[in-house]
């Protein structure tokens, strides 16, 4: 992980295919408690034909698309973002989990990778959990997964405050918070890991002379904190009603007008898909209207209220 100055930090422009937290908040000792990763593929290579014991990969009209079947013989399909840089593996407290990273093409103060983390359930189904941040990989795999406490994995996730304007200044706080792997699903971990208790924030201001600074947590950081935990059974169950031309529409129970998802998990009698930013994308965007079209509950979880987004979106059409 690199320190950036603030120029390159408002930028945050890509630079090879090896990203980078946008801060050093972690100290080395943990950055040294790197998960072991087993790489599958890696740009520039294709993911053509890449083939494990749960997955096959093809590319179509260039976008990777991941396919399987669980453990009933019911297929499933995951469709990636392009561009996807890499996929690695970890085997660790019996889950077997796959990573999969790339740019976003964010500008500004926007992360500028992706991160999706696929388990597998006792049915063999992936379950999806997705992250953007300024998170760093190279081909061996994930830089920020980590294992702090020896309960491992952990992955350190950033993001961007913004703050009032300050003497006319571009000023905000970068947040790290870590989330850690428990089965098949992923949790926020607040609290003592390694040397740092999590969540940790740093001020920036973008005057001359101005170091970055870490403090305390800010009066309104409570309001604003996110939590991408990606289990159902914690999540806020809703109707998505209209989706349509690349905007949506749920129910009041999320407090906000949803804004985006980042993820839509679809099950219907037939199997599982998966889609990335589904509102881009012939597609997802049908997916979704069919969605509406039922009136099916959908379970949202990793609902941000900065934004109203919600990293995951999970329906079922089989139990209507």
């Amino acid at each position: 992980m690199r320190s950036r100055i603030a120029s390159i930090a408002l930028m945050l422009a890509l630079a090879g295919t090896s990203f980078s937290l946008a801060t050093r908040v972690i100290p080395t000792a943990d950055l040294g408690k790197r998960v072991p990763m087993t790489t599958i593929a890696f740009t520039p290579k294709s993911f053509e034909g890449v083939r494990t014991s749960d997955f096959v990969v093809a590319e179509e009209d260039d976008v990777p698309i991941v396919r399987g079947r669980d453990k009933s013989g019911k297929r499933w399909k995951v469709t990636l973002p392009p561009p996807t840089h890499g996929i690695w593996k970890t085997e660790l407290n019996g889950a077997r989990t796959y990573y999969f990273a790339g740019y976003t093409g964010g500008a500004g103060m926007a992360p500028d990778s992706w991160i999706l983390a696929l388990s597998f359930d006792e049915r063999g189904r992936p379950m999806p959990f997705y992250v953007r941040s300024y998170s760093a990989y190279d081909k061996d795999g994930i830089r920020d997964l980590l294992n702090l406490d020896g309960t491992g994995p952990e992955l350190v996730h950033q993001s961007w405050l913004e703050a009032p304007p300050l003497l006319e200044s571009r000023a905000g706080y970068y947040v790290t918070t870590l989330y850690q792997q428990r089965g098949v699903y992923w949790y926020r971990a607040d609290g003592r890991h390694g040397l740092k208790t999590f969540p940790l924030y740093e001020q920036w201001v973008m005057l001359p002379g101005r170091e970055p600074e870490e403090i305390a947590a800010p009066e309104d950081a409570k309001k604003w904190r996110t939590d991408y935990g990606n289990d159902p059974r914690s999540g806020i169950r809703s109707t998505v009603t209209t989706a349509k031309d690349g905007s949506i529409t749920a129910g009041p129970e999320l407090g906000c007008a949803l804004n985006q998802i980042e993820v839509l998990v679809s099950d219907s009698k037939d199997g599982r898909e998966i889609g990335l930013n589904p509102l881009i994308g012939t597609y997802s965007s049908e997916l979704l209207e069919t969605l509406a079209a039922a009136h099916l509950r959908v379970v949202f979880t990793g609902v941000s209220a900065k934004g109203c987004t919600a990293s995951v979106a999970w329906a079922n059409s089989a139990s209507k």
